[in-house]
């Protein structure tokens, strides 16, 4: 083709705008895409730096909340109601969920993802992405793949082994795609060994479309891509937003490293999916209080019971009840960034104490920053409630995306409150908000009850007040191990070193409870914990294999009076083997509704395909010979029973333990993948800007973009935060080379201390 088809077909391998897509061979086609996974995020222009205004609707439960639920039939339930959104404002495509593996606590983007699980996580996830497409809305999986953390993401590289990358971190992605057919999947910003998403070839050719045989598009999370003329090779859709690159400096990879084949391939592939979403009929009539009401009956479904001494728990109505703390008259139920949502109702705690006419007093007590009561004056408040309820959390400056948490433990106001609660009341339930790990260990010992929310989306107040009251039974399980240090964690030291350009994966498959099952140190509510009002017991347990799968059946009995909702986990584990292996792994589980003394016959199915491991010397799944344990839990602390069955597969080659991965060297020259910190006190960046005769103002520089410290250089040119060309940065970083001493690992880590010292 000529280079003038060629630029015409440039056009369409960006976004149109910030939230457009279309395909070259059909133009008028245009495909929306906007923001999720907790309702819709559309803002009224189409600008990616004109997000300020975003019209409001109905915020759903966030994934972290999702997956507390262990409920299929909630998580599309939740994509379903997303979807009439969608349709009633246009929006072909939601920008969701996010499938990230909870590699760390302290991962800022934690609330937006599922699960330190990858089968929990794809399962559920295939679910809400069922619910989108079965309603005619389409589903961008992200961030296709490890992406575990927020800091340095444009310009880190996750060093992982093939068999942990296979086995956790791309394995959610595999689930999804067997359970779900998403429209889209959005890839990373980060490298994964050494090479950019975008750019390699066994993640989006090998595995995404051969091993997983994903037919549909894929993106780029926006202003994710590097090197353009190799991502059009490699396969890569379009990047996201509209690039800030000419077409001229696209086509210097033509002949070079693509050619005419890759972009009619590539355009093939965007006009399958825009054929399939662009003829959306919109939902005329939307009705936001049904929508709310449904929000509602999604988000009882995620809260925890963690603990209930002396069945505090539930409240009756007639009780005359002290409320106390800043989270009770100011509901936090949605995390920052792309996945905050312009909710329509922001329902207090307090706002539905007041509806339903409940007598209580209600105290402050702290916010972000003070203590306001003393413990005289709380003991003034003693032997006058018939309950007392301490609400606490994390702040929205807690956890967000772009950077990940400063800390897991509560605020010190809201620790020295619990105390004197503690101290002036013989008994209180706790109610904790969050969306993710926060160390509880004081705030557990001291409760006679307590209820872990994660961010449930505006019926967040309603599902507690329905949850703590009995209207409904809580029925929520930690989809991820809560920790009460740092410390427990196997890759904490390693991520204290703060390495802008590596991120070493030496904890392997050991993610999650797959590590604390080995080294159980500590206090610890453990995967899948959570209680009930109802107490439930366990008989005829009964195990066979059929069909290529492994089928447990048993017996669930409620003794008490108070109809409720169980949760059976089942986990595989191979004690004799020849790899390296976990205890156990979650290979299935049923979440199953049972009346007041009634007993319900269970089954639940393991599929045999799913207890594959990986092999490093095939690079694909296959089966060991041997036997397997299968266990009947509650949670990956408490099994029930368990029993052996044989599987006939294949003799693995010997691994007693994880392979080494290689320290790789620091880049001894500046690129567009340099972070950009080492721009604010750089002189040779002030004299060539001068130079130049720049639209950058250096005198104030440092004081105005040191939030960008982290972000690759070529980053700040998409987002907006430096108004240059690429090529003029390209001619930048050549003068940077030529005049300033290369030195980045000092000049970077110097630079977050001044400008980020938290």
């Amino acid at each position: 083709m000529d280079k003038k088809e060629r630029f015409s077909r440039y056009k369409y391998l960006t976004g149109l705008s910030a939230w457009e897509i279309a395909s070259y061979q059909d133009p008028s086609g245009v495909l929306v895409l906007n923001d999720g996974p907790s309702g819709l995020r559309k803002p009224t222009k189409n600008g990616f730096t004109e997000q300020n205004e975003v019209i409001r609707t109905v915020c759903m439960p966030t994934p972290s909340a999702l997956a507390a639920s262990f409920d299929k039939e909630a998580c599309y339930r939740s994509g379903e109601l997303i979807a009439k959104e969608c349709l009633h404002h246009k929006t072909n495509v939601l920008l969701a969920p996010g499938i990230n593996i909870k590699r760390y606590v302290m991962c800022g983007r934690n609330f937006e993802y599922f699960s330190e699980d990858p089968f929990l996580t794809g399962v559920l996830a295939g679910e809400y992405v069922n619910g989108l497409e079965d309603n005619r809305v389409g589903a961008c999986v992200k961030h296709y793949a490890c992406n575990s953390q927020e800091h340095g993401r444009t310009v880190n590289s996750s060093e992982v082994s093939l068999r942990a990358l296979n086995e956790i971190y791309l394995r959610g992605f595999k689930y999804i795609l067997k359970y779900s057919k998403p429209s889209s999947i959005m890839t990373s910003y980060n490298k994964v060994n050494g090479v950019y998403v975008n750019e390699s070839e066994y993640l989006i050719q090998k595995k995404l479309r051969g091993e997983y045989g994903f037919e549909g598009l894929i993106m780029s999370d926006w202003c994710a891509v590097s090197d353009k003329g190799v991502t059009f090779r490699t396969g890569l859709n379009i990047e996201m937003p509209l690039s800030k690159m000419s077409y001229e400096y696209m086509d210097r990879g033509y002949g070079r490293t693509f050619d005419d084949e890759d972009l009619i391939k590539l355009d093939n592939e965007i006009n399958r999916t825009v054929l399939k979403y662009r003829d959306l009929s919109p939902l005329d009539e939307l009705d936001l209080d049904e929508l709310h009401c449904r929000a509602v009956e999604v988000a009882d479904k995620t809260v925890i019971l963690a603990k209930n001494d002396n069945n505090y728990l539930p409240i009756s109505t007639s009780d005359k009840v002290l409320v106390l703390g800043y989270f009770a008259n100011h509901s936090r139920f949605v995390g920052g960034g792309s996945g905050w949502v312009n909710a329509y109702k922001e329902t207090t705690f307090l706002d539905v104490l007041d509806a339903k006419g409940i007598d209580y007093d209600f105290l402050e007590c702290y916010d972000e920053d003070k203590v306001s009561i003393s413990l005289e004056e709380l003991s003034g408040y003693r032997d006058k409630y018939g309950k007392v309820l301490l609400f606490l959390g994390q702040y929205q400056s807690d956890e967000s995306e772009g950077a990940d948490r400063s800390s897991i433990n509560l605020r010190p106001q809201q620790i020295e409150v619990l105390r004197m609660v503690k101290e002036a009341f013989t008994s209180f339930a706790t109610v904790l908000v969050s969306g993710s790990v926060v160390n509880v260990e004081e705030v557990y010992s001291n409760s006679t009850s307590m209820l872990i929310t994660y961010l449930a989306g505006e019926g967040q107040s309603e599902a507690i007040f329905n949850n703590l009251y009995g209207y409904h039974n809580p029925s929520g399980r930690l989809p991820e191990t809560w920790i009460s240090s740092l410390s427990q964690n196997p890759i904490n030291e390693e991520y204290a070193r703060r390495d802008i350009y590596h991120t070493y994966y030496y904890d392997d498959i050991y993610v999650g409870y797959r590590y604390y099952d080995l080294n159980h140190e500590g206090f610890m509510l453990p995967f899948g914990y959570g209680l009930s009002y109802s107490n439930f017991s366990y008989s005829d347990f009964n195990y066979e294999i059929k069909e290529e799968k492994i089928i447990v059946s048993l017996n669930v009995t409620n003794e008490s009076n108070i109809s409720g909702e169980d949760v059976i986990e089942i986990y595989i584990g191979k004690s004799s083997s020849d790899i390296y292996r976990p205890v156990k792994e979650l290979k299935a589980f049923k979440k199953i509704f049972v009346k007041a003394g009634a007993t319900e016959s269970v089954s639940v199915e393991v599929d045999i395909d799913d207890v594959k491991s990986y092999r490093d010397l095939t690079d694909s799944f296959e089966l060991e010979d041997g036997e397997y344990q299968v266990y009947v839990a509650l949670n990956t602390e408490k099994v029930i029973d368990m029993a052996t069955v044989r599987l006939d597969g294949i003799k693995f080659e010997a691994q007693a333990k994880p392979i080494d991965l290689q320290k790789k060297q620091v880049p001894d020259k500046y690129t567009l993948d340099t972070p950009a910190g080492i721009l604010f006190e750089n002189d040779a960046f002030k004299k060539y800007v001068t130079e130049k005769g720049l639209p950058i103002d250096v005198t104030d520089f440092e004081r105005r973009l040191f939030w960008i410290d982290s972000k690759a250089l070529r980053v700040t040119i998409c987002d907006g935060d430096i108004n240059i060309t690429f090529e003029q940065m390209e001619e930048l970083v050549d003068y940077l080379n030529n005049h300033s001493e290369i030195n980045r690992k000092i000049n970077f880590d110097d630079v977050v201390k001044k400008y980020r010292p938290w």
